[in-house]
């Protein structure tokens, strides 16, 4: 089915997190614009299995906060310990927080929540007659930084040079990244390497997922001194599906930032896939989606005894100061009627 893409307006954030503990159940305020296009219920299941018991862990579970497209409400926690909400300070990603022993072999952590999503589509001829031409403001200045596995290489920057030199305006360069992309890789997980967000594999392959195709995208702005960010969330079905179903493993996408006006959305992925949607998945985004955070080299909140995440969309887990691996999440979907 062809996804819906609407106007929208660009919108001022607003970010108000509540603390919630066991079974209690948590209401996130936020202001949103635009129409709300899709209701579901989510249902994130964690399991930390063949746990050593006696042992202490520490485990994190990211969960969605509200923003400008999504809003969170009625989130409900239910785990072996009582877990805090807490916040990391770059990006500003929420998560579950747990640390205790472990009691028995198996512990499982259940997170429930409602998500509201509103349409998120920007006006492009206005971005492109209205662009600033003030300097970047100092806070988008984290969106101008290269991470582990998202840098410039010289083919980046040559690349990065020859498209946006044709172009005066933000929107124009980005769109000419975009198609850039869609002619150099193909969505193809059948290889080795895919998935990790590495921009040599995405440029000397052409090749991989949502992942490595935004990874691409990032690289192409960072050369050009145009804010990016990577985002990472749940993916559910384009069409309202009947009762629970199980989601796939995630979705990720970019935005880039035009000067005066605002942030604006491209799953560059999604329109490799859907070719007759090109021009849709550049400027809008469907509501189909749970943003769970945004960024690459994520430093946990508390900090992690481990290095940085490359990105945080599965639970994470230590035990004895390491990276406990046998940790696993089931994500569950349930749409709801509209009024």
């Amino acid at each position: 089915m062809t996804p819906r893409f609407i106007k929208s307006l660009i919108l001022l954030p607003l970010l108000i997190l509540v603390a919630v503990f066991g079974c209690t159940t948590l209401s996130l305020v936020s202001n949103q614009e635009g129409e709300l296009e899709r209701i579901f219920h989510v249902r994130y299941v964690t399991s930390m299995k063949n746990c050593p018991v006696g042992e202490s862990f520490r485990l994190w579970i990211p969960v969605p906060h509200n923003d400008l497209h999504q809003n969170i409400i009625n989130m409900k926690v239910m785990g072996a310990v009582h877990g805090t909400l807490e916040k990391e300070l770059k990006y500003y990603n929420t998560m579950y927080y747990f640390e205790g022993v472990c009691s028995q072999p198996q512990l499982d952590f259940t997170i429930e929540y409602d998500v509201e999503r509103h349409e998120y589509s920007v006006d492009q001829k206005m971005y492109r007659q209205q662009e600033s031409t003030a300097a970047p403001r100092t806070e988008l200045n984290t969106y101008l930084q290269p991470s582990a596995l998202c840098f410039v290489t010289p083919r980046v920057k040559f690349e990065a040079a020859k498209l946006a030199s044709q172009y005066s305006s933000t929107i124009d360069k980005a769109r000419a990244f975009y198609d850039h992309i869609i002619t150099q890789m193909s969505y193809d997980k059948n290889h080795h390497g895919w998935g990790r967000g590495d921009i040599t594999h995405a440029c000397d392959v052409g090749k991989g997922n949502c992942t490595d195709f935004h990874t691409y995208f990032t690289a192409l702005c960072l050369s050009a001194g145009i804010p990016s960010r990577f985002q990472i969330g749940m993916w559910g079905n384009y069409e309202v599906v009947d009762g629970e179903y199980k989601t796939g493993r995630y979705h990720c996408w970019a935005e880039f930032h035009v000067a005066g006006q605002g942030w604006v959305p491209v799953d560059i992925s999604e329109a490799d896939k859907d070719p007759t949607n090109v021009d849709q998945y550049f400027g809008s985004h469907t509501g189909n989606r749970v943003t769970l955070s945004t960024g690459r080299d994520i430093v946990l909140s508390p900090a992690q005894d481990g290095a940085p995440l490359n990105y945080f969309v599965e639970p994470y887990a230590e035990i004895g100061n390491m990276k406990f691996e046998n940790v696993s999440k089931n994500c569950y979907w349930t749409d709801m009627m509209l009024d």
